[in-house]
């Protein structure tokens, strides 16, 4: 029994602290991105290096189908947005900083998965492929593939949904480091992404381990910025975005992707690294 009251004073804690956290398959080991479709069901991707399929799974990390998505290409995918409808793909990884071929591919999420399973699919199966369509960008400001050193921030692992637009997020790779995070604003026009710069935000890190963006969210005018360390939240006004909080995630851990749940409560995935195993975690940011 006393050996019985440390542990369970151990998880009493996690969870008065508003923590939890679940391991999630090898399958999902460069998990990148994450979005809640349905009330208990989640979908994600895998970064650079996999096929270009959606992975969907539950609230205990469980894979519950796999989708390949056609007409589209893995070369770094990044992040996930969903608007209620589609869900919005972000091959925007840009390691180097030279690549022209950036592209956000639009799925229709509503009719190959979440009708499935809350029973609205006249089918009432799940389609194991589904097609996408493409638009691509580039950023109103890089005049060189790749820039000097000093100005290599146009790479990105954040991509979110606001009101009919996309808001991209830099991750800066400037050398020295700067830690100035950019915020864009995409348009869609036919085929293509009209990019416009909306703002600079400096997040708090010494290097680009613990202050750069590797993920967001946006809902109901909140912007939720993840790093390795810590979730931000922004309050966007206009075309302004202000700091209003920020969540340490304990230790650093190389968190991937970042979603608000249904129940308020913040979801981010890890992949796996000299860090830690892939995982769910699920915290209060409001705690």
């Amino acid at each position: 029994m006393r050996l019985l009251l440390p542990i369970f004073s151990f998880w009493l804690l996690l969870y008065s602290c508003g923590i939890q956290k679940v391991d999630l398959p090898e399958a999902l080991n460069e998990v990148s991105g994450i979005e809640q479709i349905s009330k208990d069901l989640y979908v994600s991707i895998n970064d650079s290096g996999d096929e270009p399929y959606l992975y969907v799974f539950n609230s205990s990390g469980e894979i519950v189908h796999r989708v390949y998505v056609s007409g589209a290409k893995n070369i770094d995918w990044e992040d996930i947005t969903y608007d209620g409808n589609y869900l919005y793909i972000g091959d925007i990884g840009n390691n180097r900083n030279q690549r022209k071929d950036l592209a956000i591919y639009r799925i229709d999420i509503d009719t190959t998965i979440k009708m499935a399973y809350e029973g609205n699919d006249s089918g009432n199966r799940l389609k194991d492929t589904v097609e996408a369509l493409r638009y691509s960008f580039q950023y109103p400001d890089q005049k060189e593939f790749p820039p000097q050193a000093s100005q290599m921030n146009f790479d990105s692992e954040a991509l979110a949904y606001d009101n009919g637009n996309l808001l991209i997020l830099s991750k800066d790779r400037s050398k020295p480091y700067k830690g100035v995070c950019k915020i864009y604003e995409g348009e869609f026009l036919e085929d293509k992404l009209n990019v416009k710069l909306l703002q600079e935000i400096k997040l708090k890190g010494f290097s680009w381990l613990t202050g750069s963006v590797t993920g967001c969210d946006y809902s109901n005018g909140m912007l939720y910025v993840l790093t390795y360390k810590r979730v931000y939240v922004y309050k966007r006004v206009n075309d302004q975005f202000n700091f209003l909080l920020k969540k340490n995630l304990g230790r650093i851990q190389q968190w991937e992707g970042v979603c608000l749940d249904s129940n308020n409560l913040i979801r981010v995935v890890a992949e796996k690294s000299r860090l830690g195993k892939q995982k769910l975690r699920t915290i209060n940011i409001w705690e």
